[in-house]
């Protein structure tokens, strides 16, 4: 058996209608579904709000298959309404939480307590700080401009373009105009340990760029995604082993690079985390079934990856 333990209806153009296709044609039996809510987010052009009544109607027409998640922007006066009409309906959990907050924030912290009372699961999306350009137009210099600092070349022209305008004053009025403050997704790693050990009721599964770029150790900071040799167990390791409660997901992009870097040190994290790694993809079909089949991992580590952690996570099996 198989469960994707991260897709959503909405992202890349996916109709409920697609998903299932996705999911039949994968031979997959079961799928968490999963939101993203930002009141008010910090880079407009990335933001595809994915509608939770979406989510609603394919549980209510699929209850076998599809296992809803939800998760309110904290942020919102009525966040925790809406999160528990959402439980009263079926809903698994909460997720995913993608919001330009840190864990100690007040929002946050309250959402968690609410979450550790009631021993729910918590899907969310971890991604580092960085400058961004908004763009005023999709042409011209805006459309260039934003992928070459945002989208291209992975942090490097980015780079490129901050060091000359800081030492040239290049395009400085126009670029100014434009950049933002990008603070993260739910960043630190030393606000997430405290969060993880304050509230043991909850099963914490990290996801996002951050996530895998921390799968070993970072060494180029500047870079989106860390690619190349690995450098030793990073702090995803770590969290693995210490805390009881925290889990990840393999999916998305910067996953399956992550994982493809070194495949004898996946193997080594797969087969010592088995018990803490959810199988998913994020609506990105990169072959990630076959990719984890080409790592020859026992039969046992790849039930629980494969279905048995999501599993019991939602009360399936024990």
């Amino acid at each position: 058996m198989i469960t994707d333990a991260h897709l959503h209806i909405g992202l890349n153009n996916w109709t409920e209608e697609r998903l299932l296709h996705y999911l039949d044609e994968q031979g997959i039996e079961k799928a968490w579904i999963l939101t993203w809510d930002e009141q008010d987010p910090v880079a407009p052009p990335y933001y595809p709000p994915l509608d939770i009544e979406a989510v609603s109607k394919a549980f209510r027409a699929h209850p076998d298959r599809i296992v809803p998640f939800y998760a309110p922007d904290p942020g919102r006066k009525d966040w925790k309404a809406r999160l528990q009409s959402r439980l009263d309906e079926g809903f698994a959990g909460c997720g995913e939480l993608k919001v330009a907050y840190r864990w100690n924030d007040p929002r946050v912290t309250a959402l968690l307590e609410f979450l550790d009372a009631r021993r729910l699961p918590l899907v969310f999306h971890m991604e580092q700080g960085r400058r961004m350009f908004i763009p005023r137009r999709e042409t011209g210099p805006d459309w260039l401009f934003k992928r070459l600092i945002n989208e291209r070349f992975n942090g490097k022209a980015a780079q490129l373009i901050g060091n000359l305008e800081q030492k040239t004053g290049f395009l400085r009025h126009y670029l100014e105009s434009r950049m933002v403050d990008f603070p993260g997704y739910l960043m630190d790693f030393d606000l997430l340990r405290e969060a993880v050990s304050n509230y043991p009721g909850i099963t914490f599964i990290s996801h996002g760029p951050h996530t895998w770029n921390n799968f070993s150790v970072v060494r180029h900071p500047h870079l989106f995604i860390q690619k190349g040799k690995t450098s030793g167990e990073g702090i995803l390791w770590e969290l693995l082993e210490k805390h009881d409660n925290f889990y990840c997901d393999i999916s998305g992009f910067t996953a399956f690079t992550a994982l493809n870097r070194d495949k004898e040190f996946t193997r080594r994290l797969m087969q010592r985390h088995h018990r803490k790694i959810l199988f998913g993809t994020d609506n990105w079909e990169l072959g990630l079934k076959d990719f984890l089949s080409g790592l020859l991992l026992e039969k046992e580590v790849m039930e629980h990856i494969m279905h048995k952690n999501a599993a019991r996570i939602t009360g399936d099996y024990s």
